[in-house]
């Protein structure tokens, strides 16, 4: 009877063990690239080409990197405190960064209302297998609507409050979102694809944390401010 007990600890343990490690939430980096369809033009092609983003992930928390003529931005989301940092590094100014706290992320979406179509449509992206999502959002002041779509997987373990400060309450994590915007008076697919999906056990909660060399946007000086639409006083 003892070694029966001894063997029932064990199988229990053995269980918590597996629990344990399939719950553990992803981390590491995608990277992504964007492209367009619905122009011709070499220009659009030849900036997208440029354009490089590295999107690192754990659990709740992203760091997105992105880097295109030879402007730095990196915006870091908090899922666990409903932050988002956007960090703009830009060559002869420094760093500067703006936050958003949950407040601010609510007041964005107060006018906004989005509903999630989860289709039958699958993909394989990277290795991993994504759902089309088409997300419908309304203006509810225009009564305005727009659609994304979305290719969603649930197979990295994210965590579940990853997509709180662009699609909230959406399920699993995106690794490729098409929307249609207007570039020099041309209708255009834009398209965000992950590339590579890299697994790292090394990445930890300070990669996440907000450079100490940077400074708050509202000390920037007044023609950087111009660059990005800032009027005096705008923070």
């Amino acid at each position: 009877m003892k070694k029966q007990i001894t063997l029932w600890l064990a199988v229990i343990m053995l269980f918590g063990t597996i629990s344990m490690f399939a719950q553990k939430p992803f981390a590491g980096t995608i990277v992504f690239e964007t492209t367009a369809e619905g122009t011709d033009d070499p220009n659009v092609a030849a900036q997208l080409a440029e354009m490089s983003e590295e999107v690192t992930i754990l659990g709740n928390n992203t760091k997105t990197a992105i880097n295109q003529m030879g402007v730095g931005i990196i915006n870091i989301t908090n899922g666990d405190y409903k932050l988002v940092t956007t960090i703009i590094d830009i060559p002869g100014y420094g760093k500067y960064y703006i936050e958003q706290e949950e407040a601010d992320i609510n007041k964005k979406f107060e006018t906004t209302k989005m509903d999630f179509n989860y289709t039958t449509d699958t993909k394989e992206i990277a290795g991993y297998n994504c759902k089309k999502v088409i997300i419908t959002a309304t203006d509810l002041e225009s009564d305005e609507e727009s659609s994304i779509v979305l290719w969603v997987t649930e197979e990295l373990m994210t965590g579940e409050q990853i997509n709180f400060s662009t699609y909230p309450g959406l399920k699993g994590y995106p690794l490729r979102v098409e929307i249609k915007q207007d570039v020099n008076g041309e209708e255009l697919t834009i398209i965000q694809t992950a590339k590579t999906i890299t697994p790292n056990k090394k990445v930890k909660a300070s990669n996440f944390l907000r450079p100490s060399d940077s400074t708050p946007i509202k000390d920037a000086p007044a023609e950087l401010k111009a660059m990005f639409g800032m009027t005096e006083g705008e923070e």
